[in-house]
């Protein structure tokens, strides 16, 4: 709302120093003066009760049940509460999907890496190595997703969900794995020492190799 304002006001930026210019014409010529308004003043305006000129009207704005600040805060903490179950429906959709994909990922990892060596490819020693950096890093978002799965009230699917093209779901979700398992005393630990775990991951990196590993997974099977 607060952008579709700014952009309005934009739009209409001419229409609206007119208004303030007409405004300033007609304050001025009452008896006694009313004072004026200053455009660089309106222009930063966000609510509408910082226009002082609405309130010396024949109809007092203040005077209305929605101007009064107990009523204002009732209502703007109704809206927030509004978009927070909002916002827990969206997380608890998008959660399930990370929680998934994680867990595809690393049955294809799995899958990759027995097809490298059944054919014996000499890339499989790069692949492992960076099978395993993705690993700890996708430990590290299980470990979280695992925290918010212990949250009171919590009311999410903690199951994992069926890919999109994929006729089952996977079978397992990792998330009792001894790697998720360390992350978690890991992040316990850092919360309670105040620090934030920094995971190290190269995107750029891990773009080339992710294509690579489309490029192996796509060859054909020696006979």
């Amino acid at each position: 709302m607060r952008t579709h304002i700014a952009k309005s006001l934009q739009t209409r930026c001419k229409a609206i120093q007119n208004a303030v210019k007409a405004y300033n014409v007609a304050a001025s010529a009452l008896s006694p003066p009313r004072p004026t308004v200053d455009w660089a003043k309106v222009s930063h305006y966000g609510f509408l009760d910082e226009f002082n000129l609405l309130r010396d009207t024949r109809q007092d704005v203040r005077e209305k049940p929605w101007a009064r600040p107990a009523h204002r805060e009732t209502v703007k903490q109704y809206l927030r509460i509004q978009r927070a179950h909002e916002e827990i429906l969206r997380c608890n959709v998008e959660i399930r999907r990370l929680h998934t994909a994680i867990v595809n990922e690393h049955q294809h990892f799995d899958t990759l890496l027995d097809h490298l060596r059944h054919i014996d490819h000499p890339i499989q020693g790069a692949v492992l190595e960076y099978t395993m950096r993705r690993r700890r890093t996708n430990d590290h978002i299980l470990a979280h997703i695992q925290q918010t799965f212990d949250l009171d009230g919590f009311s999410g699917d903690k199951s994992v969900g069926i890919r999109k093209g994929t006729l089952a779901p996977a079978s397992s979700s990792n998330m009792g794995s001894s790697g998720v398992i360390k992350e978690i005393r890991t992040i316990n630990q850092d919360m309670e020492d105040d620090n934030v775990v920094d995971v190290d991951d190269d995107d750029e990196a891990n773009g080339d190799i992710g294509g690579l590993l489309d490029y192996v997974s796509n060859l054909p099977t020696r006979s």
